[in-house]
């Protein structure tokens, strides 16, 4: 794969990633369904400044900037970090408690709006650990044998399973190695042509071989936890400022705030102005008063394409089935 070409797959693969990240933020809120492997959130620290160096411009070129912020600038550098130093303090930060955050205030349900009192974030908190959850997360960042994970959980799963702190770091290492001996520099040093060049070699099997215990290459994890890092809630650790949620059209927890408030005065429901539920938005109501809803962006183009193609894949295989 040449240059130009390496360059045009990872741009692509944005608005793929920006679809996932949708999904994964559907299912990222603490006290919800958790599909993704959540950080810590006091920050620990664990990669050398050459090592945090090569994982920002890699992630970067995972999901790199355009009129968006890229992965660097979200934070996901900082989200694996502090992933892999969950278990370094005295309660590990794997699960947010709730069930709210700070971002919203509590409604004024003496007038049906918005009131000025916040409640703390307990977004912040870590929830506890059962014991299972503590082996199976001690075992995924600092590998089987350091976790004691039990020789029969071991056998059955074909082998020892290597922590995620080890496959980090030999993984960056391997990539500045490809970079050197390919591009003559570090990844980190290398303009965003060379590093695109760079990222084909790196996500092939001859590289980076998908491993038989996790089913997963150095790329796949990465890919992943970029993912994760741009578009979980910021407690996390990434998601800057909310920014990745702003660049999917997504405005995070809305509790325990919400949208229609009650009122004791008026004795019923009051829609916010700012999020109408029975009409339209007020962005999107022309000069006549008439609807014009707001254009789909390439990016919401693509996604709106790509639900509707794989709806019509996975309709023939059953109604009312969830996938």
């Amino acid at each position: 794969m040449d240059v130009d070409a390496a360059h045009a797959a990872w741009l692509s693969r944005r608005s793929f990633l920006k679809a996932i990240g949708l999904l994964s933020a559907a299912v990222a809120w603490p006290g919800g369904c958790r599909l993704l492997s959540p950080r810590s959130a006091p920050a620990g620290t664990f990669f050398t400044d050459a090592e945090r160096a090569t994982l920002e411009a890699l992630v970067d070129r995972i999901i790199p900037p355009d009129a968006d912020p890229g992965a660097r600038q979200l934070g996901a550098a900082a989200y694996i970090e502090q992933l892999l130093t969950a278990f370094d303090g005295d309660t590990p930060f794997i699960f947010a408690g709730g069930p709210f955050s700070n971002r919203n205030p509590y409604p004024d349900n003496s007038t049906g709006a918005p009131g000025t009192i916040f409640p703390p974030d307990a977004f912040a908190i870590p929830a506890p650990l059962g014991p299972l959850q503590d082996l199976y997360w001690r075992a995924e960042i600092l590998g089987g044998d350091a976790a004691g994970l039990p020789e029969f959980l071991t056998a059955q799963r074909g082998g020892t399973l290597v922590g995620l702190r080890d496959v980090y770091r030999a993984g960056l290492a391997t990539v500045d190695s490809v970079a050197q001996s390919s591009k003559g520099a570090l990844f980190a040093a290398l303009g965003t042509a060379d590093q695109d060049a760079v990222l084909a070699q790196l996500d092939t099997p001859a590289v980076f071989p998908v491993d038989p215990i996790r089913h997963q290459s150095f790329m796949d994890i990465v890919i992943a936890h970029t993912i994760e890092g741009c578009f979980s809630a910021p407690e996390y650790g990434g998601n800057a400022g909310g920014a990745g949620w702003q660049m999917l059209g997504i405005e995070g927890d809305d509790q325990p705030l919400g949208y229609s408030i009650y009122s004791i005065s008026a004795q019923g429901y009051v829609e916010r102005p700012d999020h109408p539920m029975s009409t339209p938005n007020p962005d999107e109501i022309g000069p006549s008063g008439q609807l014009v809803p707001r254009p789909l962006s390439a990016d919401g183009d693509f996604i709106q394409s790509s639900i509707q193609s794989q709806t019509a894949v996975l309709e023939p295989i059953g109604h009312g089935a969830c996938f």
